[in-house]
């Protein structure tokens, strides 16, 4: 198992920024973009699910190795814009945050620490059906001699 790829459709979301929520010393952090812990849970959920399909009998690997991630987000251009690239929001580094710590909920991936490398890309579409992100997992050989971290 070298390398995975995953299909979540839905309308992606970014990690957005954090506050908190009663006081200092006792409050809790909540999420500005409510929309980012449900779209995490439905990433997490697919990797899952697609992992099962592919690996009946097997648990997910939780796995220490270091990885690259290739990802394609698809955006439902709005009908005014003519433009041909989504230069605008959602950032692409919030949507690659969003993904790497769903990755990491899913359990496929120990930390996404562990992620060295990421090629993104975010494009248009045309219908909300095709909305999402496609991503690929590619887990790299380490090297022979190295210690592991505590």
């Amino acid at each position: 198992m070298d390398e995975m790829t995953f299909t979540v459709a839905g309308i992606p979301a970014t990690k957005g920024s954090y506050r908190i929520v009663g006081g200092r010393k006792h409050g809790r952090l909540v999420a500005d973009n409510g929309r980012e812990l449900p779209w995490r849970s439905v990433v997490a959920n697919t990797i899952r699910r697609q992992w099962w399909q592919a690996h009946p009998n097997e648990r997910l690997p939780r796995r220490k190795d270091a990885c690259e991630i290739d990802a394609v987000w698809s955006l439902l251009r709005p009908r005014t814009i003519r433009r041909t690239h989504p230069a605008v929001k959602p950032d692409l580094d919030k949507l690659a945050r969003a993904l790497f710590d769903a990755v990491t909920d899913s359990g496929l991936i120990f930390d996404d620490g562990r992620i060295v490398h990421a090629a993104l890309t975010k494009a248009y579409c045309m219908s909300m059906r095709e909305q999402g992100v496609r991503f690929t997992i590619h887990w790299l050989d380490d090297e022979p001699h190295r210690r592991e971290e505590p």
